[in-house]
């Protein structure tokens, strides 16, 4: 009883009682994935992590070959157009989920999503086969077109399968691939382009993704609640006209008038960006700072790959016990709100500044590696107690469109990500690791802090009023 009045007294009850209408008009009884055993449900959610892994492996690959490749398609001196190739492919996350989650929504997920991770696969090859700058840049985006399907529809599938407080369990299975693979990516590329070539960094990752692929399409089956047990044969054209009118409405509708998604999105783009110019900037930390060769100072990305780990697992007992005791305190049954999941968001919100600072000073003063180290899995750490924050919320509002709202936010945080990485080497040179990291973390405050606070205050009235607009 005392746990629970320090508990409450540290979350007052601010949060609305009057709880908004859901956004859509599914029940737990239409949500036929729901009712699989619980091995079939864990499954499924592993095959979607295995495919969103791949994806972002992708996302990262080629951050300790750009000098290579530089050097081999003559863009040496141009700090943009060496890291463009990089960034390319998080131009394919920002259109890829325009039309992949309104889509999903009427041909069913698991469709979409062989058929994006197919497009992802091919062009993915096709980039390790580029002979210019040019070609490589514009099958990295084609590529990350496709590759953006399994992070796009990867929230949907866990709504369909998981209920609101089995979700904060499922989470790091969501969570973790898409945040690990941008850590183990680096390490694959620096090896392969030291001991074979740079193409070899795409190579790789292509049969990875066909072994991958081979296994969903033999196990995956649709969890779409549309679709599950019905013939859309005889209405093909209406369906296509549907999904072709709403491709590039609903997610852009709920992005622009749903201030809750605005708010998680900006947050969310900005720890995102972070990381991202950590992929950048890595090769010249550690290559050129602390004179480390590329294939062992690659290796240094363990720390961003540790800090997930640790921030993921670590928060979630936390995330869990806090939700049910807000949600016993309400002494209602269904009471249970996005909001309660906001304590755990305050962790991410101090790691994330905290590890810049510390990451950039200790870089700036070449202290000994496992000093960054320590900083970059403090804000790594951050970053994704922050991601699967965003994605329970979403999940527990939006539920059936949740798919429909990530997009939104996977636009903003891949749009922020590709504008960071293309000046991260110029703000670097001109900053210094340390003011950079300082400039970040800033930024990060700013706008982190009073994000809890915020939404754990006015949450339930800014979903009342996007509701108003839906």
């Amino acid at each position: 009883m005392t746990d629970e009045r320090s508990f409450t007294a540290k979350f007052p009850s601010s949060v609305d009682e009057s709880e908004p209408p859901a956004y859509n008009n599914f029940n737990e009884e239409s949500r036929p994935a729901r009712d699989w055993s619980h091995g079939k449900k864990l499954r499924t959610t592993f095959l979607v992590g295995c495919l969103r892994f791949v994806s972002s492996l992708a996302a990262s690959s080629p951050s300790f070959a750009l000098p290579t490749i530089a050097s081999e398609f003559g863009t040496v001196g141009d700090r943009q157009l060496t890291a463009l190739p990089l960034s390319a492919f998080l131009l394919g996350y920002i259109f890829g989920p325009l039309l992949i989650a309104p889509l999903s929504s009427t041909f069913g997920r698991v469709r979409v999503l062989q058929c994006s991770c197919l497009v992802f696969l091919i062009f993915n090859t096709a980039a390790g086969f580029a002979s210019t700058n040019a070609s490589l840049c514009g099958f990295r985006f084609l590529s990350g077109f496709g590759g953006s399907g399994p992070v796009t529809l990867g929230i949907g599938i866990l709504t369909d399968c998981w209920k609101a407080d089995e979700r904060t369990r499922m989470i790091p299975i969501y969570t973790l691939p898409v945040q690990l693979g941008p850590a183990v990516a680096p390490i694959i590329g620096a090896f392969t382009t030291k001991h074979l070539t740079w193409r070899w960094s795409f190579f790789c990752i292509s049969i990875a993704s066909a072994v991958v692929q081979i296994v969903a399409v033999i196990f995956l089956q649709e969890t779409h609640v549309p679709l599950i047990g019905s013939d859309t044969s005889g209405a093909k054209k209406t369906i296509l006209r549907t999904a072709v009118n709403e491709a590039f409405q609903r997610p852009l509708r709920i992005f622009t008038l749903h201030a809750t998604t605005q708010l998680l999105a900006l947050y969310a783009a900005v720890t995102y960006g972070i990381v991202y110019m950590s992929f950048v900037s890595f090769e010249d930390v550690w290559v050129r700072g602390y004179g480390q060769r590329s294939d062992l100072a690659s290796l240094n990305f363990i720390a961003i790959a540790v800090g997930e780990i640790g921030g993921s697992l670590g928060v979630r007992p936390f995330n869990g016990w806090s939700y049910r005791k807000l949600t016993i305190r309400s002494n209602r049954a269904d009471s249970a709100r996005p909001e309660y999941r906001t304590p755990a968001l305050v962790f991410g919100a101090l790691l994330l500044p905290a590890g810049l600072l510390l990451s950039g000073w200790s870089a700036q003063s070449r202290l000994f590696p496992v000093v960054p180290n320590l900083g970059v899995a403090l804000y790594a750490a951050g970053e994704v107690i922050v991601l699967q924050f965003t994605s329970l919320y979403i999940a527990d509002v939006y539920e059936q469109r949740a798919t429909d709202a990530m997009a939104g936010v996977y636009i903003l945080r891949c749009l922020v990500g590709f504008g960071l990485s293309i000046v991260t080497p110029s703000m670097f040179h001109s900053l210094g690791y340390g003011f950079g990291n300082t400039l970040l973390a800033g930024s990060a405050v700013v706008i982190g802090w009073p994000l809890p606070w915020m939404i754990w205050a006015y949450g339930a009235k800014l979903r009342q009023r996007d509701q108003m607009h839906t």
